[in-house]
């Protein structure tokens, strides 16, 4: 649980600095980095999961209570990314977390970097990885803003197919979980 208070404290606190400086300003672009696991329950991620997903509910707000000041909020929804902490993670990971994961790949740093400055520069609230992560925040979507005609179509007119396909996702993964407790 201390790793899931740094998760959302850390976006908290770093917010909390840089404000001042930026309603001084008149301008700023604020980035958090949620996951994908803070679009989707995973096993295995029960305290991740929470996090980020209150990340999401942190940007919502402050972007609405923001924008009066010209300030912005880019939120992230990277998959798993290559680095030295995933590689000492998956080394305690459960198996059924690794299977449900690998759905949406593995990422370089680099990549993952090169899209959020383009969704930063873009004007974006939301930045989401291939075609996992848009199915994801187009059926998160909820009461988030939006930035382009293009997400408003999306998310209008497509959202009661992509449910669908997500609930076929879903119930893989839920037959990911209980084969894998059959297997010793």
């Amino acid at each position: 649980i201390e790793f899931s208070a740094y998760q959302l404290f850390g976006s908290v606190y770093c917010t909390q600095a840089c404000l001042p400086s930026m309603k001084r300003r008149g301008t700023g672009r604020i980035v958090f980095l949620s996951s994908q696991a803070g679009q989707l329950g995973v096993f295995g991620y029960t305290s991740y999961c929470s996090t980020k997903y209150a990340l999401k509910g942190l940007a919502e707000s402050l972007q609405m209570e923001l924008e009066r000041e010209n300030i912005y909020i880019t939120l992230v929804f990277p998959p798993d990314t290559d680095t030295p902490g995933l590689k000492e993670e998956n080394k305690s990971k459960p198996k059924e977390t690794q299977m449900i994961i690998e759905t949406s790949g593995l990422l370089s740093a680099e990549q993952v970097a090169k899209k959020i400055i383009q969704s930063t520069r873009k004007g974006s609230f939301t930045c989401s990885y291939g075609i996992n992560g848009f199915l994801l925040t187009c059926l998160t979507c909820g009461a988030q803003p939006v930035t382009t005609v293009s997400e408003i179509i999306y998310q209008s007119l497509f959202i009661g197919l992509l449910r669908l396909i997500m609930l076929r996702v879903l119930k893989s993964f839920y037959k990911l979980v209980k084969k894998a407790k059959q297997i010793p």
